[in-house]
């Protein structure tokens, strides 16, 4: 009995594990499916869609009437809230709200590894930006150019996984800093230099952890 137990809770995990959302170039977004959200705007507008983002720049995609897929600007946008989570606009990417004190915050920019997909491929194998994987035929990415949502369901398993890099990014004062040693030390270089390596020495940062990095806020106010 405890070993028919033992196979169960472990086929369990097992499918558990097999059944995590992993973004692929025919499906390349942040969630799984397109969710319901509310878009944000100047003078207390606000549009309610089913939403995306698209790891190709970072970009907010919403779906039409009509079932087809369209990319929304910054333009005029206060907050975009996916579900439980509240995203901004910064540097035209949309990114994650980890934490916020005030007017400052510490954001994640979920960035996928489009580069390890193109090595070797030729002249965009160095270095890929968004003009150049739009005219790579080798690198065929769902979600671009107003598509079809049933169409992109149909082959939605049926891409390259797309690995995710997460990198940090403090705003203050207005002003976007990457939240890294090397980043915020350049920051601090010409006022608090000295308080700033003063907490560093008090509170080990672990620089690839958001709860950790979001004490930095306080030091910051």
């Amino acid at each position: 009995m405890k070993k028919l137990l033992s196979f169960i809770i472990m086929a369990l995990f097992t499918l558990s594990a097999s059944a995590q959302y992993e973004p692929n170039t025919k499906w390349p977004y942040v969630y799984e499916n397109f969710t319901d959200g509310t878009i944000y705007f100047d003078g207390n507008k606000k549009s309610v869609a089913k939403l995306n983002i698209h790891l190709l720049g970072n970009v907010l995609h919403y779906i039409s009437p009509e079932g087809k897929i369209f990319q929304s600007t910054d333009n005029g946008v206060v907050r975009v809230e996916i579900g439980s989570d509240v995203y901004l606009f910064c540097g035209k990417r949309m990114m994650k709200l980890c934490a916020s004190k005030g007017d400052d915050a510490l954001l994640l920019l979920e960035k996928g590894d489009f580069d390890s997909l193109v090595e070797g491929t030729g002249a965009y194998g160095s270095s890929l930006n968004s003009s150049a994987a739009r005219d790579l035929s080798s690198l065929d990415l769902g979600g671009l150019d107003k598509p079809e949502l049933g169409r992109m369901l149909q082959e939605k398993n049926d891409g390259s996984i797309i690995s995710i890099r997460p990198e940090y990014y403090f705003v203050i004062n207005g002003e976007q800093v990457e939240a890294t040693k090397k980043g915020l030390d350049k920051y601090f270089k010409d006022s608090k230099a000295d308080e700033w390596k003063a907490f560093q020495k008090a509170n080990k940062i672990k620089w690839k952890d958001a709860e950790s990095l979001a004490k930095i806020l306080d030091f910051i106010q």
